[in-house]
């Protein structure tokens, strides 16, 4: 039998704020049970393209300005490909896990519905669903399944039922608790806070996700959603950790100098958001060049997940 791990797939829509694409990013990629990221609007820069990520594949509907974007890490023996992209906002990206002779495969559908549910509720129906998938998105509909009961100024677009109907006609899983928002607001709900952002499973993966984090504490007016999953894993060693200590910080600095970066003509947001991301990668090559590695003295826990860490949060 292979062995396993925990690992998170994320969820945000980052409503085409820089700040927050950007920073949901790093955060996202500085810990090492994150595996794929789903942003919906996510920021471009002015040639139409989303940040990029170091050791992370990126994967979009169009080659230009999109509305979604799915991030996976790359991991021996992981492999993703895009298998349905529609419009600038719908994207179905096949993972494929071989891990000991052990062969793990699903699709994971990132959805954004411009402003309405009526965009994804034309397209449902075109999709040739594998029989394991995860759906994931900010749908833009509302509906008691997963909103619960509406205020009586809201109503339900006949969309919303399209949609409703469709998923449970696909036999598809809700892990979203019932009526627990993931928007801080919509225009449509009076205001109020929203169910709109959905976490969806078929077929096998259902047994794969453990649990279900939302967290709103983000820069964005949408909740984030981390699920984790129970996937098949090599045993790989654990990385070696910089040995701050022994650091030839002499060096780190004539590394940082030798680049000569000129940072006295920058001209609005995007030079300044280019600039930051150019020191943050010369800071981490002059760290590789002069800061030693050592073992790891600890192992990571395996069962420690995202709502673990919310909770040590919330007690602090």
């Amino acid at each position: 039998m292979p062995s396993h791990t925990v690992r998170s797939v994320q969820l945000l829509n980052c409503a085409r704020g820089p700040a927050t694409t950007i920073s949901a990013l790093q955060e996202f990629a500085r810990k090492p049970k994150n595996l794929i990221c789903l942003l919906q609007e996510p920021w471009c820069d002015r040639h139409g393209n989303p940040p990029t990520m170091p050791n992370f594949d990126m994967f979009t509907p169009t080659p230009t300005r999109p509305r979604c974007a799915t991030y996976v890490c790359r991991v021996p023996g992981l492999s993703a490909t895009t298998t349905f992209a529609a419009q600038d906002s719908f994207l179905g990206t096949t993972i494929t896990s071989l891990q000991q002779q052990h062969t793990t495969t699903f699709t994971l559908y990132n959805l954004y519905s411009p402003g309405q549910p009526d965009p994804v509720a034309a397209i449902l129906p075109i999709i040739d669903l594998p029989t394991d998938c995860l759906l994931m998105g900010d749908l833009n509909a509302h509906h008691t399944w997963w909103q619960g009961p509406l205020p009586p100024s809201a109503r339900t677009p006949p969309a919303s039922h399209t949609i409703a109907n469709w998923l449970t006609e696909n036999n598809f899983h809700l892990h979203n608790k019932i009526a627990t928002p993931t928007t801080t607001h919509h225009p449509q709900n009076g205001g109020q806070p929203s169910t709109i952002n959905l976490y969806l499973s078929r077929g096998k993966t259902k047994q794969l996700v453990l649990t279900l984090a939302i967290d709103h504490d983000t820069t964005s007016d949408h909740c984030s959603l981390t699920a984790t999953l129970f996937l098949p894993s090599n045993a790989a060693p654990q990385k070696a950790q910089c040995c701050w200590r022994k650091a030839d910080w002499g060096s780190f600095t004539s590394h940082i100098q030798a680049a000569r970066m000129d940072l006295s003509n920058l001209q609005g947001t995007e030079d300044r958001l280019r600039a930051v991301t150019n020191i943050t990668h010369l800071i981490h090559e002059a760290t590789n060049h002069t800061v030693p590695m050592k073992d790891p003295r600890r192992q990571e826990a395996t069962w420690w997940n995202q709502n673990l860490t919310l909770a040590k949060r919330a007690v602090k």
